[in-house]
C-alpha cells in the first residue's frame, strides 16, 4: 500500500472521527428546538409576507411582459452571481477550510484534490440550498398574483430549482476561477462580457437568447420550457463537475489567509458586530482604498476638520465599492417600482439594499467610531463630532438619486415618475443612511460606562432586547421605503395622491431627524440612565 493511499485512508478516518465527536457533543433537544424555532419563524415570516401581496392579479398585458422578459431578468441575476463568483475566485475564494487542515492536512503527502473536494461539494450544496429557499419564496410570492395559476407549491418548486442553480453558478464560477488560476483582469473581462451580454438581451429589443436564460426558463417552467433549456442544464452540470475536479490546484497561501479571516468573521457574527463583518469582508475581497483620490477636495470645503475628513475619505473609495453601491441603488429602485406595481414585500428588499448601501456611505463615521481614543482626547463633545460626520454621508447618498430616477423612468416611462422619484428617493436614501448610522454608532464604546445597561429589563426579556437592537437599524431603512405604498394607495383610490405621499415622506424625514438627534445626545442619554440606576437602587433599599 502506497503512502498516498495511507494518507487518504487517514484523512477519511480523521473526518469520520470528527463527525462522530461532533454528533456525540450535540444536544439533540436543543438542536431540534433551534430547527423548530427557525422553521416556525421563517415559515411565519413567509406567510406574513405572502399576505402582504396585493390580491389584484396581473393583467393580460402584464402577463405578456412576464412571459417575455422574466427569463432575461432572472438570467441577469444569475449573470451577476457569476460575476461575483469569478471575482471571488480570483481573490482566493470560495473555500474557507479550517486553519488546522491548511497547516497540517494540506502539507501532508495527500493529494490536495482529495482534501478539498469534500469542502467544495459542501460549499456548493450550502449555496444551492440557500438559493433554493430564496427562489422558492420569491416564486411563491409572485404566484399569488398570477391568474389561473397552478398550485403555489409548484410555483415554489420551480423557483427553488432556479435559485439552487444560481447558487451553484456562483460557487462553480469561483471554483473555476481559482482552480484555473485566472488573473483578476481576465476574470473581470470575462464577467463583464457575460453580464453585458445578458444586459443587452434584457433591455434590448432583440430575440437573441442570453447566456443564462435557461435559469429564468426554469423559474417560468409553469409557462415555458424548451429543449435548449435542457442543453443549458447539461452545460451547467458539466462545468460544475469540472470545477470540483480543479480544486487540487488551489493556492495554499490564499486558503491560509481566507481561513484566518473567516474564523474571525464567524466570531464577529456571534457577537453581532456587523461593522467588523464588513471590514473582514473587504479584506477577503482584497478591497483597498485608492492611493490617489478621484478629485482633490477644495480648501474652502476643508475648513471644518470633520467635514473635510469625510470628503477626503469618499474621494479615496475604490472603484469596486462605487460600482457595488450603484448596483445596490439600482436594486432598491427596481424593488420599489415592483412594490408600487403591487408586490408589497419587495419594500423589504429595497430597505435592506439601501441599508447595505448606507454601510458603505457612512464609512467616515464608522472610522471615527472604530478609534474612540481620538475623539475622547479632543476638547470637543463626541456627540457633536458624530453629528458633523452625518453631513457628508447625507449629501453623498443624494448623488445616487439621479441614477435611481433614471432606472425608475426606464421601468415606468411616465412624466410623473420623475417628480415622484424625487419625492420617494430622497427619504429612502436618507433612511438607508439613518439605519447604517444607528448600526455604526451603537457599536461605539460608551465613555460614561455601560455597567448598568439593560439591567432594568427582566432576564427573560434580555434575549428579545438583543434581537430588537440588532434588527432596529435595517427596520429604519425599510420604514423609509414605505411612502411608495402611500403613493400606490393614493393612485388606487384616486384620493389625494400627492398629499398622502407627502405626509408619508414627511414622516420619514422626521424619523431621520430623530436619529440625528439620538446621535447627538446618545452619550447624555447613557449618562442619565447610569446616574438613575444607583439612585433607584438606594431608594429601593430604604
Amino acid at each position: 500500500m502506497t503512502s498516498e493511499t495511507l494518507g487518504i485512508d487517514a484523512l477519511r478516518a480523521m473526518r469520520s472521527d470528527r463527525r462522530k465527536h461532533r454528533v456525540e457533543d450535540m444536544e439533540w433537544f436543543d438542536a431540534l428546538y433551534r430547527v423548530y424555532l427557525a422553521a416556525f419563524l421563517g415559515g411565519g415570516a413567509i406567510l406574513f409576507l405572502s399576505g402582504l401581496v396585493g390580491d389584484a392579479s396581473f393583467t393580460t398585458r402584464e402577463m405578456a411582459n412576464i412571459h417575455t422578459h422574466s427569463p432575461h431578468v432572472i438570467g441577469l441575476i444569475a449573470s451577476i452571481a457569476v460575476f461575483i463568483g469569478l471575482r471571488s475566485g480570483a481573490n482566493g475564494g470560495p473555500l474557507a477550510v479550517e486553519e488546522p487542515e491548511v497547516r497540517h492536512v494540506l502539507m501532508a503527502p495527500v493529494p490536495h484534490d482529495h482534501v478539498l473536494r469534500h469542502p467544495a461539494i459542501q460549499r456548493m450544496r450550502t449555496f444551492a440550498f440557500a438559493g433554493a429557499l430564496a427562489g422558492g419564496t420569491a416564486n411563491q410570492l409572485v404566484g399569488r398574483r398570477v391568474p389561473n395559476a397552478p398550485s403555489l407549491g409548484l410555483f415554489a418548486l420551480y423557483g427553488a430549482a432556479a435559485g439552487a442553480l444560481i447558487g451553484i453558478l456562483f460557487v462553480m464560477s469561483a471554483l473555476l476561477s481559482h482552480g484555473l488560476g485566472l488573473a483578476r483582469w481576465m476574470t473581470t473581462a470575462i464577467a463583464t462580457a457575460v453580464v453585458g451580454w445578458q444586459v443587452a438581451v434584457t433591455f434590448g429589443n432583440t430575440h437573441i437568447a442570453g447566456p443564462f436564460d435557461t435559469v429564468g426558463s426554469i423559474a417560468m417552467s409553469w409557462s415555458r420550457f424548451s429543449v435548449l433549456d435542457v442543453v443549458g442544464l447539461l452545460v451547467i452540470a458539466a462545468l460544475s463537475v469540472v470545477s470540483i475536479l480543479v480544486v487540487g490546484r488551489f493556492s495554499l497561501e490564499a486558503l491560509a489567509r481566507r481561513s484566518a479571516l473567516v474564523s474571525q468573521m464567524k466570531f464577529a457574527v456571534t457577537l453581532q458586530d456587523i461593522r467588523t463583518v464588513v471590514l473582514l469582508r473587504r479584506q477577503l475581497s482584497q478591497e483597498h482604498m485608492r492611493v490617489k483620490p478621484w478629485l482633490k477636495v477644495p480648501r474652502f470645503l476643508r475648513r471644518d476638520v470633520v467635514v473635510g475628513r469625510g470628503l477626503r475619505s469618499l474621494m479615496h473609495f475604490p472603484l469596486r465599492r462605487v460600482i457595488r453601491m450603484t448596483l445596490l441603488n439600482v436594486t432598491a429602485t427596481a424593488a420599489l417600482v415592483m412594490a408600487w406595481r403591487g408586490t408589497t414585500p419587495l419594500v423589504i428588499v429595497a430597505g435592506l439594499a439601501l441599508f447595505v448601501l448606507g454601510l458603505d456611505i457612512v464609512e467616515p463615521l464608522s472610522q471615527e467610531v472604530d478609534q474612540p481614543d481620538r475623539t475622547d482626547s479632543l476638547p470637543v463633545e463626541r456627540g457633536l463630532i458624530m453629528t458633523k460626520h452625518l453631513i457628508v454621508p447625507t449629501l453623498a447618498s443624494l448623488i445616487f438619486l439621479p441614477v435611481g430616477i433614471i432606472v425608475a423612468f426606464v421601468l415606468e416611462p411616465h412624466s410623473s415618475t420623475i417628480g415622484y422619484g424625487f419625492l420617494l428617493g430622497i427619504p429612502a436614501l436618507l433612511g438607508g443612511v439613518a439605519g447604517a448610522t444607528i448600526n455604526s454608532v451603537k457599536g461605539a464604546p460608551d465613555p460614561v460606562g455601560g455597567a448598568y445597561e439593560g439591567l432594568a429589563l427582566p432576564p427573560e426579556m434580555s434575549g428579545m432586547g438583543t434581537v430588537i437592537r440588532s434588527a432596529w437599524p435595517p427596520v429604519v431603512s425599510i420604514l423609509a421605503c414605505l411612502p411608495v405604498l402611500a403613493l400606490r394607495h393614493g393612485v388606487e383610490t384616486n384620493i389625494d395622491t400627492l398629499g398622502n405621499t407627502l405626509r408619508a415622506a414627511g414622516g420619514v424625514v422626521i424619523l431621520v431627524v430623530l436619529v440625528s438627534g439620538w446621535v447627538r445626545q446618545r452619550d447624555a442619554i447613557h449618562a442619565y440612565f447610569r446616574n438613575l440606576k444607583p439612585t433607584t437602587s438606594l431608594t429601593e433599599s430604604n
